[in-house]
Order: C-alpha cells, then sequence, then structure tokens
C-alpha cells in the first residue's frame, strides 16, 4: 500500500500544473465562474489550490506534519477577503476535487480513489476535510464579523437615543421661558403690528414645541417609556382640540375645514392626552400638505367593534410608491415645489407608534398625486 501512495504521490507532483489548468477548464465551462475567473490573477489560485495539492501529496507520503487543515484554513480565509460567497467557496472545492480524483484516476486503473492512506483515512476522506475546513473557516468569520457589526450598531444605536432624548430635553426647557415672555408682552397693550409679531412669534414657537415632543415621543416609543394613562375618552374632544391647535395655519392658507361629528358622543378607552397628539399630528400634516383654499374634512363614525376617526384633505396626495412608506421615520416622498415640505419626517411614524401603543390601527389611502389623502384610524369599542 505504501508503494502505491508513493507512486500516487510522485504522479500527483508531476501532473500539479495540470490539475489547475483543468480547474480553470471548469470554471470557464461555467458562466458565472468564468466571470470571475477573468477578473482573477495567478497569485489568487496559486496562493490557494496548488497548496493544497501540496499538502494531500504530503499526506500520501505519509508527512505527519502536512499541513491540510491549516491550507484549507487559509483558503477559507482568503476567499472570504476575495468576496466570495459560501456558494462559490463550495463550488470551488468540489470542482477540485472532482479535477483531482479525475488526474488521480489516471495514475493507475488499479488505484482507486478509496484507497486508505494512513489506515483510517481514504482520499476522499482528505478531500471532504479540505472542503469542510474551507467552508467552516468562511463561515466563522463571516459570524464574527456579523457579530462584530451588530455590537457596534447597538453601541450607535443607544449613543442615537441618548442624544436624541438630550437634544429634546434641552430644546423643551428653552421653549417655555419663550411662550412665557410672549403671554407678558400681550398683556402690555402692544399695538396691531406689534400683537401679529407676538402672535408669529408665539405660532412658531409652538410649532416648535411640537416637533420637539415627537422627538421625545419617538424616543419613548422606541425605548418602551410611554406610559397610557387611559379613561373613557370622548374621541369629539380630540377632534376639536386639533382643529383649534392648528387654527392659525388655517386661516393664514384660507382652508375650509369641516367637522362632521356625530351628536352623541364616540367614547373609546384611550390615553386623552396620547390621543390629542395623534389628533394633532394628523391634522398639522393635512394642513402642511394641503393648498391654499384647499378642504380638510374630519369624519367620527362607529364601525362594527371599532370607534372609526377620519380626516381627509384635497392636498397634493400621496404617490403609489410611497404608500408602503409614509410611516417610516424620517420618510419625505416628492412634493409640488409649490408645497412648503418643513418638519422632519417623525410625525407620522410618531402617530402610529401611539396609535399602536393604544391596540388600535392607522391607514392610508390616496389615488395618487393631486388626488388628496386620508388617514383611517380605528381604535376598538369600550366593552358596554
Amino acid at each position: 500500500m505504501a508503494a502505491k501512495n508513493a507512486y500516487i504521490a510522485d504522479y500527483l507532483e508531476r501532473h500539479k500544473d495540470e490539475i489547475l489548468d483543468r480547474w480553470r477548464k471548469a470554471a470557464k465551462e461555467d458562466s458565472t465562474q468564468a466571470e470571475r475567473l477573468a477578473q482573477m490573477d495567478d497569485r489568487e489560485l496559486l496562493d490557494h489550490l496548488p497548496a493544497l495539492t501540496e499538502a494531500m501529496i504530503g499526506v500520501l507520503r505519509g508527512e505527519q506534519d502536512s499541513p491540510v487543515e491549516d491550507d484549507a484554513r487559509r483558503h477559507g480565509h482568503q476567499r472570504r477577503l476575495d468576496g466570495y460567497s459560501v456558494v462559490d467557496v463550495l463550488w470551488e472545492l468540489t470542482t477540485f476535487r472532482r479535477v483531482f480524483l479525475a488526474v488521480l484516476d489516471e495514475a493507475s486503473a488499479a488505484v482507486s480513489d478509496w484507497i486508505p492512506v494512513d489506515g483510517s483515512k481514504t482520499i476522499l476522506d482528505l478531500l471532504d476535510l479540505c472542503a469542510r475546513v474551507s467552508i467552516d473557516q468562511y463561515v466563522k468569520e463571516a459570524e464574527q464579523e456579523r457579530d462584530a457589526a451588530a455590537s457596534r450598531a447597538g453601541i450607535l444605536e443607544t449613543q442615537r437615543q441618548r442624544f436624541l432624548s438630550t437634544l429634546s430635553h434641552e430644546l423643551r426647557n428653552q421653549i417655555q421661558p419663550i411662550l412665557l415672555g410672549l403671554h407678558r408682552l400681550k398683556d402690555t397693550g402692544p399695538s396691531a403690528g406689534q400683537l401679529r409679531a407676538i402672535e408669529m412669534i408665539e405660532r412658531q414657537t409652538r410649532h416648535q414645541s411640537f416637533l420637539i415632543e415627537d422627538l421625545l415621543d419617538l424616543d419613548r416609543t422606541q425605548i418602551g417609556k410611554v406610559d397610557l394613562r387611559r379613561s373613557l375618552v370622548d374621541l369629539r374632544d380630540c377632534v376639536r382640540h386639533a382643529a383649534e391647535t392648528n387654527q392659525a395655519e388655517v386661516d393664514l392658507k384660507s382652508l375650509d375645514v369641516q367637522l362632521e361629528l356625530p351628536a352623541d358622543p364616540i367614547y373609546a378607552f384611550v390615553d386623552r392626552e396620547r390621543f390629542c397628539q395623534i389628533a394633532n399630528n394628523l391634522m398639522s400634516n393635512a394642513v402642511k400638505f394641503t393648498p391654499n383654499q384647499g378642504t380638510i374634512v374630519w369624519r367620527l363614525f362607529e364601525e362594527s367593534a371599532w370607534q372609526v376617526m377620519s380626516i381627509r384633505d384635497s392636498g397634493v396626495g400621496i404617490k403609489a410608491r410611497d404608500l408602503s412608506h409614509i410611516f417610516d421615520i424620517f420618510f419625505q416622498g416628492e412634493v409640488p415645489a409649490n408645497i412648503r415640505q418643513g418638519g422632519l419626517g417623525i410625525g407620522l411614524p410618531v402617530v402610529k407608534n401611539l396609535v399602536e401603543l393604544h391596540g388600535a390601527t392607522i391607514e392610508v389611502r390616496s389615488s395618487g398625486e393631486g388626488a388628496g389623502a386620508e388617514f383611517i384610524v380605528r381604535v376598538p369599542a369600550p366593552r358596554q
């Protein structure tokens, strides 16, 4: 058996280049691998496949320290760095195995690929070992890289949340003194021009306050710190509050706001403050994207086991491709140039988060650009 192994080793030594040439030919017959092969230089091949062949020859010659596994690990490591997928690595090693056995079979008709090498391993075992070790090394490094990236992403997310929270609190602390100062200025008997200026500053300050609250709420919902204080709330109050809060912007654009509210209360078991915030954000969004002299219609009604709150506008509408992203954080779809975009792209994500915290749902409908939009919130009706 030793003589046969030595014969095979010598034969393979003489045909090492042929193994690589056959591998190249096999690669060229596969369209995807042929493209990759055309971009590779000989170094990328000569660093690995011939090294595996040398290691196999060493084992056949009885060299105890033949580095089969070490060479296979280096192969998996380098191929990952070269941008191979695990499927590419497996294809390369499978092709190497097939070519190696073909050359081996030509050595002698009496030599079989299953002959023992050291009493327990066969040539097939060694070839399979090469493939397994190379793939294992590739997967191990890929998983380590993934885990390191996940860890870095986690740290960055924690830092981002801390920054947003700190920034929002610091900005909010500046708002109340400004509003208090404006309130005192109103009590000093300002002229009509001065009063308009004060009201403009107050309006913009309150708008900034809403943005800051949205930032805070976005942070709270993401880390689960929003506490809902539920009570039986008449949703008509939330709609009226939203209309009143945005009245200054409505007047500036001469919008027609219609409140189609039922005569009887529409109750829901919700957090009053948070649900009024939902209505206010939806109203603010409608005002922003509705052109001058446009229409905004609020509706409240009962539907099976739900209390339904709807706001429809005659604004710029939403393109079909944007509908599925409208509640994504920081997303801002395309709007006509005559519409002032503004905002941070967080108002609607905050609405969606708060709605879902209540066990409610929200959907958006639009027939496309220029066709307006409708947001529909469905809240579970209170149990009788």
